[in-house]
């Protein structure tokens, strides 16, 4: 019997010491976790903001077809979403800083990230935004979807000097051109060569209107009154034209997509025949045009940018400008370039 009661003693002090053992074992792993937890530094994720500059990277098309807008280019597309709401798009030369910035779009933007959606609403329209990471977003347009990435390689001055540039260049009177601003590193290399050049464009025009105002008081006949009163005609259609619901849906429809089926290319052929008929006429009358030469030459006339053009014509980027470069050699017989053509076609 004292040997049993010893081996039961035996029994529960080794029980006990097990036990308490393991219960110290388990509250140093409690507390060691809560020590490491403590002890390590806040590493907390990266909040995504979409102020700053994205440059576009890519196109993808729903059906699969992927379009790189980078290689090979002399210009990138970018935006810049401003912390008062505004976003300014220009194209930036990728190598040459020489190179003329191109300003395209100056608008409003209203941007809210929540854990439930994200709201993203462009020129007053609500567009979606995937959040792809922290450095990569892509832009829904119906069609297809415009991947840009974030633009770290520009100094605060030179984002400055671009939102500048695009603010005064898309704020010109009705009928004005769009200018294309030449850096200030170009500038300042170059300021005798432009002021002797816009020296010679100044005789040139006095020279010209003074040369206008000559003839038209030589000639004062039915034909020029006939000109006058095509032109204010045709301003009027113009005029009726843009302000339009037909014009306001239209815009976003080739700015947002999708694309244009063939009946809405005849509609548009339409009502750009009301609204410019000495446009068409002194194009059939320069030359035959193809079917994509017409389309071109009526989005140029609209104003809508080559990548968009691009998009609504199914052509790679470059190839709208090879299309303008040869139909303005098929125009007047010598060599141009793309933006040639396209300030023929907007002041015609």
């Amino acid at each position: 019997m004292i040997i049993n009661k010893k081996y039961m003693t035996t029994n529960v002090t080794f029980a006990y010491k097990a036990t308490k053992g393991l219960i110290s074992i388990l509250v140093l792993l409690l507390l060691g976790c809560t020590v490491s937890e403590e002890e390590m530094p806040d590493v907390a994720e990266e909040e995504f903001n979409i102020v700053g500059v994205w440059e576009l990277n890519e196109i993808r098309f729903f059906y699969g077809q992927k379009v790189d807008v980078l290689t090979g280019y002399d210009y990138a597309w970018n935006r810049i979403y401003d912390n008062d709401g505004t976003y300014y798009v220009a194209e930036l030369a990728t190598d040459d800083e020489n190179l003329p910035l191109k300003p395209h779009e100056l608008s409003e933007y209203f941007f809210v990230l929540s854990p439930y959606d994200t709201v993203y609403i462009e020129r007053g329209r609500m567009t979606g935004l995937n959040i792809i990471d922290n450095h990569t977003i892509g832009i829904d347009r119906g069609d297809y979807v415009e991947i840009l990435v974030r633009n770290d390689r520009l100094s605060d001055d030179k984002i400055e000097e671009i939102k500048e540039a695009v603010s005064n260049a898309l704020r010109p009177k009705r009928g004005e051109n769009t200018l294309y601003i030449v850096p200030n590193v170009s500038t300042t290399k170059n300021t005798i060569l432009w002021i002797g050049v816009s020296s010679l464009i100044i005789i040139i025009l006095v020279s010209a209107i003074y040369m206008m105002n000559k003839v038209k008081g030589r000639n004062k006949h039915p034909i020029k009154e006939k000109d006058a009163e095509d032109i204010n005609g045709e301003e009027q259609n113009i005029q009726g034209f843009i302000h339009s619901d037909y014009y306001l849906a239209l815009r976003r429809r080739l700015h947002e997509g999708p694309m244009l089926k063939p009946d809405e290319w005849r509609e548009l052929e339409t009502q750009m025949e009301s609204a410019y008929p000495i446009f068409f006429r002194k194009m059939g009358d320069m030359c035959q045009l193809s079917e994509v030469e017409l389309r071109v030459c009526m989005l140029i006339k609209l104003g809508i940018p080559p990548s968009a053009i691009a998009i609504h014509t199914c052509r790679e980027y470059s190839s709208i400008s090879s299309i303008r470069s040869r139909l303005y050699f098929k125009l007047f017989g010598k060599k141009g370039g793309a933006r040639d053509l396209d300030d023929f076609i907007i002041n015609l």
